[in-house]
């Protein structure tokens, strides 16, 4: 039987298995503006994260999408699609550099996969947006007002590598670009008490949910939870024949 002299290599072993698994949650973001929201989710590709506070009540979606640049001079967009989660048909907001070195968003209706319109007349109403860049990392920041009794919405994300005359070069093909579209539930997430930790339903990959932003908590995925275990026994077993 192992003695007591193992316990240590026991915890240290655990401690090694468990912390790619406690990895970065985006629960564990803050914002310089102290912005807190209800929800936030780790999306299903491109490294991005969305955190939102839905009111039911006004019909409001508060929102935060964050994304790491391809390049120092490209974008990121959000955007939702009234119809389907797709590409096509989404109308989408848009941030990127100017030069003079501020960070602007602009609101386009993507009409195809190689083609973009800059418009003003969403279905939605943009009460209030702005970007952040930091690190590599840009972040839009903006309150929309959706059609009444909306229960899901089909959100989609992309980044590009840069912008020519206000217009985004077109992104990547690649399948975490191809995949970036979600369906996001709101009715499991209105109220704004802080107490909803939402997953989207996929609509391209798993995504993992958090909780309220700004906090310090880890979440564990179900699979990192059973993975860890199992591998904390079979340690345990092999020291414990000794």
């Amino acid at each position: 039987m192992a003695s007591l002299l193992h316990l240590p290599f026991i915890f240290l072993i655990t401690f090694l298995l468990i912390s790619p698994a406690i990895s970065h949650n985006c629960s564990s973001q803050s914002f310089s503006n102290n912005t807190h929201f209800d929800n936030c989710t780790h999306l299903p590709s491109l490294k991005s994260s969305f955190h939102w506070t839905y009111n039911s009540t006004k019909s409001t979606l508060s929102f935060a999408f964050i994304a790491p640049l391809t390049s120092s001079d490209g974008w990121i967009s959000w955007g939702i699609n009234p119809i389907t989660p797709a590409m096509i048909g989404t109308q989408c907001l848009i941030a990127f550099k100017v030069p003079n070195g501020s960070i602007v968003i602009k609101t386009y209706d993507l009409t195809s996969y190689n083609s973009i319109t800059h418009t003003d007349k969403l279905f939605y109403t943009v009460l209030d947006s702005k970007a952040e860049y930091s690190n590599g990392v840009m972040r839009i920041f903006a309150t929309l007002v959706l059609p009444a009794n909306m229960s899901t919405v089909n959100h989609v994300w992309q980044v590009g590598p840069a912008v020519k005359d206000d217009m985004p070069v077109v992104h990547k093909f690649d399948p975490h670009n191809l995949k970036s579209k979600d369906t996001l539930n709101l009715a499991t997430s209105s109220g704004g008490d802080g107490k909803n930790t939402t997953a989207p339903v996929s609509a391209g990959g798993d995504g993992q949910s958090g909780n309220k932003t700004g906090g310090s908590s880890r979440i564990w995925n179900n699979d990192a939870t059973f993975y860890v275990f199992a591998m904390f026994l079979g340690v345990l077993f092999l020291l414990l024949k000794e």
